[in-house]
């Protein structure tokens, strides 16, 4: 008597047959794939050696050389632990969902930021936090918003708003000016933060008078009399952060400055703003 004749499945018969007994269902498509392409490459071969035998033939001898498929997707199982898959699927959704509440939790604040910085005095009193919270102290000469925005290695640059005052005390009298600005500055990624611009940030008047940010001043061991560049971040966001920045001791005759930003040479911002109007 002969033996009952196995029935011949197709690849994706089979395919379902072994992800059966799989648990981890999330793996079924890939296991698929993987299964799919190991028996093409099989078929393939077969008609390229026998190019008498029919696609039929060479395909059911592609699936019955890959064995029972009990016992293939028992292993499998083993291999797909449903326990472990399923603990990383909900891993990164609980990450993905506390970054989410982070950043919708943090968004709304970052409209108060100029109330936050008036209420936070800059140190040695020079920055345009001390300067908004004492404004009827100071002899302003421009209050404005610079209209300019620039972008350098996925950053972009605005400045919020600047203050131009009588500096109390420098070479040029007290007739000399003083540049306090807020700078913002945005990026796509929320974990990213803006560039350290408290050492390297300086600045040029247009009689070309500079003045050095504090890094140079210790690089070059420059005075610091004749007027300087520096600053303190003042808050730090999701996709931004802001800067409480100014310029001292600046020429009274000097009609504009020009920021720049190239630590290592790169010149990644230059940007004038003037020193009157505004107001």
């Amino acid at each position: 008597m002969d033996a009952p004749k196995v029935p011949r499945r197709t690849m994706e018969q089979f395919c379902g047959q072994v992800c059966s007994f799989v648990r981890f269902s999330p793996d079924h498509e890939a296991i698929s794939a993987e299964l799919t392409g190991h028996m093409e490459e099989h078929r393939d071969a077969l008609l390229e050696a026998h190019p008498s035998m029919t696609l039929w033939d060479a395909e059911s001898e592609a699936v019955r050389a890959m064995g029972d498929p009990e016992a293939l997707g028992r292993q499998l199982d083993q291999i797909h632990d449903h326990r472990l898959g399923w603990f990383q699927i909900w891993f990164r959704r609980v990450v993905w969902t506390l970054t989410v509440l982070i950043l919708l939790f943090a968004l709304p604040r970052m409209g108060e930021i100029i109330t936050n910085l008036t209420a936070s005095p800059s140190y040695d009193g020079f920055g345009i936090g001390y300067l908004l919270e004492h404004y009827d102290e100071y002899n302003v000469v421009a209050d404005f918003t610079p209209g300019a925005v620039w972008q350098w290695n996925g950053y972009t640059f605005s400045i919020q708003r600047a203050v131009v005052t009588h500096s109390e005390t420098s070479v040029y009298s007290d007739e000399a000016l003083h540049l306090s600005y807020l700078l913002k500055v945005t990026h796509s990624n929320p974990w990213q933060r803006g560039p350290e611009f408290r050492e390297w940030l300086w600045a040029e008047d247009d009689l070309g008078n500079r003045y050095p940010s504090r890094g140079q001043q210790a690089l070059y061991q420059l005075p610091t009399s004749a007027g300087d560049s520096s600053g303190n971040p003042s808050a730090v966001y999701p996709f931004a952060s802001y800067y409480d920045l100014w310029v001292g001791g600046i020429h009274p005759e000097a009609t504009s400055v020009t920021l720049h930003f190239d630590r290592f040479g790169e010149n990644a911002i230059s940007l004038t703003l003037p020193l009157e109007g505004g107001m």
